[in-house]
């Protein structure tokens, strides 16, 4: 069953905000060769955001009205969908989809000092709404910008240094390089069966009232567990 909103229900949210999405965060992810692994979070409904607050991952279980039930490893939990909340949906890509101008978030190797950067996981993430990418903490293992140009299995990227002055870093890629991409969706695209990162404040009967949700393809009736908080959503 796809989501629909009920009316009646509706009355009683308050209206939320739209959280800015983050590089990294729940995609499907697939290999250059067709790796069928996706790349989604998961994590208990008590677990905290990248930015604070409630985080509910797992498959979902059914829907009901704006009503997401969500099966979790350690239990079940209860999202709440408001027309407010911003969706996302994340899907296999490959190396062929990155072009100049894209968001790039990019998971890699600790490089050894002064080594390159090999990535194991590139996802492409969606603008924000003033058409900028999304700039989440980075780390050693990270890298977070906008595609420059790309060249036989590198790709040059300008990233945001220390500083916050524009730099240039290359990455390489490989045949095992995992790719996704993030495209806006809406309550339509929530359906039983998918797997679901959703992000937001816990109500007092402990019903996750989402702000952001993620979408991503299960891999055999399981959502893989998450890569690491920044979010590289």
């Amino acid at each position: 069953m796809k989501l629909t909103f009920e009316p009646a229900r509706l009355t009683g949210f308050a209206i939320l905000a739209v959280a800015a999405a983050t590089a990294l965060s729940v995609g499907a992810c697939s290999s250059s060769k067709n790796a069928s692994s996706p790349a989604t979070s998961s994590a208990p409904a008590s677990a905290k955001g990248a930015k604070g607050g409630a985080m509910v991952h797992g498959l979902i279980a059914s829907v009901s009205g704006n009503a997401v039930q969500v099966t979790e490893t350690n239990g079940t939990a209860t999202v709440d969908v408001s027309p407010s909340t911003k969706v996302e949906e994340w899907t296999k890509a490959q190396l062929t989809d990155i072009a100049a101008g894209n968001c790039v978030a990019v998971g890699a190797k600790p490089p050894a000092p002064g080594g390159p950067v090999t990535a194991t996981v590139v996802r492409l993430s969606p603008q924000g709404a003033d058409g900028k990418c999304p700039q989440p903490k980075t780390g050693p293992a990270r890298v977070i910008g906008t595609v420059a140009s790309v060249a036989g299995n590198t790709i040059h990227m300008t990233v945001t240094d220390a500083n916050g002055k524009p730099a240039q870093t290359d990455v390489t890629v490989t045949d095992t390089t995992s790719y996704s991409k993030g495209t806006p969706a809406n309550s339509q695209a929530i359906a039983q069966g998918k797997c679901i990162t959703a992000r937001g404040a816990k109500d007092g009967g402990g019903t996750l009232q989402a702000k952001v949700v993620s979408l991503g393809p299960a891999d055999n009736g399981q959502c893989p567990p998450p890569p690491a908080e920044q979010h590289p959503h």
